[in-house]
């Protein structure tokens, strides 16, 4: 079986371990697979890449390539490569706006009736409307966006973007949900470090950035116990995040918050000594393609507690991973925050440019829609907030003597040692890397199995609906 691979780059990160992991995993069921992208390989792994010109990400200064030469040049490269046609084309982020032409690409070689695999890792609905717009400026035919048939098949990450696109027509044969492998580490024997000041330690392992929700899991720390500190491990990256995240230290220091910032840099000890020091793990993110976060505590032998994502985690939990300690929503007064009227002046117009920004019109009944989803009984989920919101409700919950009587969950969730074994064993059985081969294999062996036929496609408005839903409307993922 021959698979050629295309994606974007193959620099170090997501997508890149995934097209490593599966060539590892797929070799020893005697797959021959080539990676193709718009720039050299870097990597260590025993992987078979070629380079196409064109392939990479566009942008203002970039050349309009057309779709027809781009398809010959990596029909070319994969035969130089595999020394055949490949029996299969697998491709990643096709619809994500990152090269204006490629969607018309796998128009050209579904209506051709190669079989196609199409790995979806992100969404240019799902706040990336620029990505969206190039996408319109690239395409042909709108309606060729997201094709399907018997010899044209995708794969999701989690139940939210497969329950998207079953919502939008695709039948339930040509999509699959494809987890991430996950590899599960050795916890490291003895004891655990042991950090000065930190000895009921609440990790939240992640780059501080905006989805993750920082004033939630500041608000935590407002609610501490004796003894109990919240580090997070990592700065953002990207530098247009620092002044959202800058602004969280400074209102953690005048709010004299239990909080640490960047512990693992401000300690000498590795990632897995750092999560071995905690007492627990904890995440507060609004906003998560895989999951990993919910996944990666148990790896490390480590509790978890915080929020959930069940349109995330649904299939970590049908497999055996205990979550049910996690809340979905952290209702508080909304007095706290001034009043309703304050939230509908802070979502009317944030809900309004993000339609406007994907070309649609919003009126009265999506703000009411927002508006009913973030408030119940006079309460409000303090997810839904914005910083400036969030900021007036920590600060609130200081003047009060019994501040969690008046919050829902009152106190983090804490799971117990067992379970989390339990936990870390289920991944190990359901998320392990030769698992995904074998998915990913019956994937191939099913189009390569079918009679050719011309693909159907999606309408690409239905599936833009299911990312705009206003009931889903969060002002930290705008």
């Amino acid at each position: 079986m021959r698979i050629a691979v295309v994606h974007y780059h193959l620099k170090p990160g997501g997508v890149t371990r995934i097209v490593e992991s599966a060539a590892g995993a797929l070799a020893p069921h005697g797959v021959e697979l080539c990676a193709i992208s718009g720039e050299p390989y870097t990597g260590d792994a025993d992987l078979k890449t070629g380079v196409v010109s064109g392939l990479g990400y566009t942008t203002e200064e970039s050349d309009y390539i057309d779709p027809k030469y781009l398809l010959h040049e990596l029909r070319a490269e994969a035969k130089k490569l595999l020394g055949g046609e490949p029996d299969l084309w697998h491709i990643h982020n096709h619809s994500l706006g990152k090269n204006a032409v490629m969607a018309d690409v796998v128009g050209l070689l579904v209506r051709g009736e190669a079989p196609v695999l199409l790995q979806i890792h992100d969404f240019a609905e799902d706040g990336r409307p620029a990505n969206y717009q190039l996408i319109g400026e690239g395409i042909a035919d709108w309606k060729n966006l997201y094709p399907y048939g018997p010899r044209v098949h995708t794969t999701v990450l989690n139940r939210r973007d497969e329950s998207f696109l079953r919502g939008a027509g695709m039948p339930a044969e040509c999509l699959h949900l494809l987890p991430n492998p996950v590899s599960v580490p050795a916890v490291p024997a003895g004891e655990p470090p042991r950090i000065d000041g930190m000895e009921r330690l609440f990790l939240y392992p992640t780059r501080a950035i905006r989805r993750k929700n920082m004033g939630e899991f500041l608000f935590w720390a407002a609610l501490a116990r004796e003894g109990e500190t919240f580090a997070t491990t990592l700065a953002p990256a990207n530098p247009t995040a620092r002044p959202v995240y800058e602004r969280w230290m400074a209102f953690a220091k005048e709010q004299q918050l239990p909080a640490v910032f960047e512990l693992a840099q401000a300690v000498d000890l590795s990632f897995p000594q750092v999560m071995a020091a905690a007492e627990t793990v904890i995440t507060t993110s609004v906003g998560e393609g895989f999951g990993m976060a919910f996944l990666e505590p148990f790896l490390f032998g480590k509790t978890l507690c915080g929020r959930d994502l069940p349109d995330i985690t649904g299939d970590f939990c049908e497999h055996g991973v205990e979550l049910t300690g996690l809340y979905d929503r952290l209702d508080v007064p909304l007095a706290w925050i001034g009043g309703a009227g304050e939230l509908k002046q802070k979502i009317a117009p944030a809900l309004t440019a993000s339609y406007a920004a994907y070309g649609r019109d919003c009126g009265e009944g999506e703000i009411a829609a927002a508006m009913a989803s973030a408030v119940a009984g006079g309460r409000v989920e303090f997810g839904r907030l914005d910083e400036e919101l969030q900021e007036r409700a920590i600060a609130y919950l200081h003047t009060l003597d019994n501040p969690a009587d008046d919050v829902r969950p009152p106190t983090l969730a804490r799971q117990d040692a067992a379970t989390a074994t339990a936990n870390r064993a289920a991944i190990a059985e359901h998320f392990n890397l030769e698992q995904y081969g074998q998915r990913l294999l019956g994937i191939y062996q099913n189009l390569l199995a079918a009679a050719p036929a011309a693909p159907e496609s999606l309408d690409p408005a239905r599936v833009l609906d299911a990312f705009l839903d206003p009931a889903r409307f969060c002002l930290l993922r705008t």
